[in-house]
């Protein structure tokens, strides 16, 4: 069998595919791929032919291709049996449960205030867009803080897949050294997470 070949950059969404792999034991071959710079990689066309939307990550794996980070990992975690994977229906349910919780009220708003904070050049950003964009964020990441209050984990019987899907997102958080004040269980969860061995791996291949 052919080893599964993860196209990206480590400062990107493909950071999270190459923490999955290496919470799973998982053996991959990374090929970086440029993206938003002048002649980037990800604008070639034997990269669109893998990914039509010109973004990464993408996977390959024995032949079949995937894009979308979430999707690649549940289905990774899935195939390989990651040890994170939950063992019942009713954690898989909880884990489908916050990747479409994540995707739909945390990413996007996250995103734009981490770019009008952070990583657009001071003159090209929008304080206002990302004023919006944090009080849309903040009562999405209050419902986090809320579900870890008994057990300190969103998976159903321990830290599985389903924290992993949530921790691997929120890893921004980190990078912009946003306030959690106020959200003391998320603050907690969110740095045990990432003070796991492979976050750490994970975090280095980021450069």
């Amino acid at each position: 069998m052919a080893m599964l070949k993860i196209y990206g950059q480590g400062r990107s969404r493909t950071f999270r595919v190459l923490w999955l792999c290496k919470e799973s034991g998982i053996p991959y071959e990374h090929v970086p791929v440029s993206i938003l710079v002048e002649g980037a990689q990800a604008k070639e066309d034997w990269y669109r032919r893998l990914n039509p939307n010109a973004r990464v990550p993408t996977i390959e794996d024995d032949g079949f291709v995937m894009w979308e980070s979430a999707a690649i990992n549940l289905w990774l975690a899935e195939k390989y049996r990651s040890p994170l994977f939950p063992a019942t229906i009713e954690g898989k349910g909880r884990m489908l449960q916050w990747a479409f919780f994540i995707s739909n009220d945390v990413e996007g708003p996250m995103i734009t205030m981490f770019q009008n904070r952070v990583v657009f050049p001071p003159e090209k950003r929008n304080p206002a867009a990302a004023e919006e964009a944090d009080r849309r964020l903040r009562p999405a990441l209050g419902v986090i803080d809320g579900a870890l209050a008994g057990s300190g984990h969103l998976g159903v019987e321990r830290w599985d897949m389903t924290d992993f899907v949530a921790a691997s997102v929120l890893f921004t958080l980190q990078a912009m050294k946003y306030d959690l004040g106020g959200l003391p269980r998320l603050a907690a969860w969110l740095a045990a997470s990432l003070d796991r061995p492979a976050a750490k791996e994970a975090i280095r291949l980021r450069g």
